[in-house]
């Protein structure tokens, strides 16, 4: 059951805009990937509340930097049981928003998500043809 949820969520909400976002920069999703971890770790320093929680998202935020600019394709993993996990605390800080109105940490989450599901995209379709063979004709009369 939770592997259908997980597969409709991604499948549905979160690959197709990665998708376009991996074909519009011509990046790889993994690029993407580290890129949406780098501004999830910079969103959790800017949330910190403490010194360790801001010295925990400090180091993760200069972590995520070397590693999005060191080896931004090399390939990742996503592991369904985190994705999972993200998930819950994403519709537990929805609920806490929807009940006392506190939204702040939401985004977190949806970065967080954001990240794992482009780990899980194996390959990036070309983009569609239809604009290209559209311009082609036009040129070529």
């Amino acid at each position: 059951m939770l592997s259908k949820v997980d597969l409709w969520i991604g499948k549905n909400l979160f690959i197709p805009p990665i998708v376009r976002l991996c074909q519009a920069t011509k990046q790889s999703q993994f690029a993407v990937s580290r890129l949406f971890w780098f501004i999830a770790a910079l969103d959790g320093f800017y949330r910190a509340e403490n010194l360790f929680s801001s010295v925990v998202f400090g180091v993760m935020s200069l972590v995520m930097m070397v590693t999005a600019s060191l080896r931004a394709d090399l390939p990742t993993t996503s592991m369904f049981w985190f994705r999972m996990l993200a998930l819950l605390f994403l519709i537990m800080d929805v609920v806490t928003g929807l009940t006392i109105g506190i939204w702040a940490g939401v985004e977190f989450w949806l970065f967080v998500l954001a990240a794992e599901y482009a780990a899980s995209i194996r390959t990036i379709p070309p983009r569609a043809a239809k604009k290209r063979s559209v311009k082609a004709a036009t040129q070529a009369n």
